[in-house]
């Protein structure tokens, strides 16, 4: 059977609601962008844009797809609206595409409400296939965590079988309740995972080769804090840990990794060890620990047996050892108080 990432990429496994969470280590934009070129031909696409330029991913997709435009990343605070997306600009992007872009709406991420009722406007006057693409979720959440879940709810009141959402979820970018911590909320982040149906969380190919190496090494490495570091964000290849969950209300987990040929190639869903290397003997090395480790050393007394002690230790024969060696057998002397009744206790029965 084939990887359940691949599955969900081709829509083989149908999924409403897709949540790519990556972090500053490895971006999930790939794996977002790769279930965006994997939508249907009778779908209508609809971009919410925050993070991207609207005419630089429009000119990236494949197929043939009317697509609708909500741009937060032209004027994302609503300052001028000089650098906002035109429907002419985004048509002359889509030009060596098949794509047609039938709308374009400005929208502010300082009215995360206002957002919400022009997708719910743009969203009811699509046909029931359609998929909504997320570039990235979190400006939204950093905007207002109760308005984004809002959104969220009224876009998935127009969801059917044969409709989806996909969004991308940066993991370690702070949302606005961040600021103000309350134990009594759930993290934004759990909340997602919680109501989506495909979790895939993106890791570091390259940071889990490395982790190997230092395990297969015995080094136990401190790692200090940093945002960016020498492994992160490989082009060629990632670790993907999916949850799927099915309508049955099974719950299927798979480690999955993709690799490209070239920066421009297709992705590759492949095993996870083609990706990392095979995982070291774990029981080997807590062998080699044992066997290397003596735990009485350095004792300000001696814990050692000598040759002699061990020698009688060893022929020492123990009590439950002595049971053993003869067959058990259980013997009852009924004592002058037992009291035996021989009567049948269901002879009134007429059975």
């Amino acid at each position: 059977m084939a990887p359940i990432l691949e599955r969900i990429l081709t829509g083989k496994e149908p999924s409403p609601f897709i949540l790519v969470k990556d972090t500053l280590e490895q971006s999930g934009q790939l794996i977002g962008f790769e279930l965006l070129n994997y939508t249907p031909k009778e779908h209508s696409i609809i971009l919410v844009c925050a993070e991207t330029d609207p005419a630089r991913l429009v000119g990236l997709m494949k197929g043939e797809h009317t697509i609708s435009v909500l741009d937060a990343y032209s004027n994302p605070l609503g300052w001028t609206p000089e650098f906002e997306s035109t429907l002419s600009s985004l048509q002359a992007a889509a030009k060596e595409t098949r794509i047609n872009v039938a709308s374009v709406e400005s929208i502010s991420l300082r009215d995360v409400r206002r957002a919400n009722k022009t997708l719910v406007n743009v969203l009811s006057k699509q046909s029931s296939n359609f998929t909504i693409y997320f570039d990235s979720i979190s400006p939204f959440l950093a905007a207002s965590v109760p308005d984004t879940f809002n959104l969220l709810c009224s876009v998935t009141g127009f969801l059917t079988d044969s409709s989806r959402i996909i969004a991308v979820h940066h993991e370690d970018v702070p949302d606005a309740d961040a600021f103000h911590p309350d134990p009594s909320k759930p993290y934004a982040s759990n909340s997602l995972a919680h109501i989506a149906t495909t979790l895939i969380a993106i890791k570091s190919s390259q940071a889990i080769k490395q982790d190997q190496e230092d395990l297969r090494k015995g080094v136990v490495s401190s790692k200090e804090f940093a945002y960016l570091t020498v492994h992160g964000n490989m082009w060629d290849s990632a670790v993907c840990e999916v949850e799927h969950k099915r309508k049955s209300g099974k719950v299927a987990r798979e480690t999955n990794a993709y690799h490209l040929g070239s920066p421009i190639g297709d992705v590759v869903v492949v095993n996870v060890w083609d990706v990392v290397g095979d995982m070291p003997d774990i029981d080997k090395l807590d062998l080699e620990e044992s066997q290397t480790a003596d735990p009485a050393a350095n004792l300000s007394f001696n814990l050692n047996l000598t040759e002699e002690q061990r020698q009688a230790k060893n022929h020492t024969v123990l009590p439950y050892l002595k049971t053993q060696e003869s067959s058990g057998a259980i013997y009852y002397e009924p004592d002058a108080a037992d009291d035996f009744d021989d009567d049948d206790p269901d002879d009134d029965l007429t059975i």
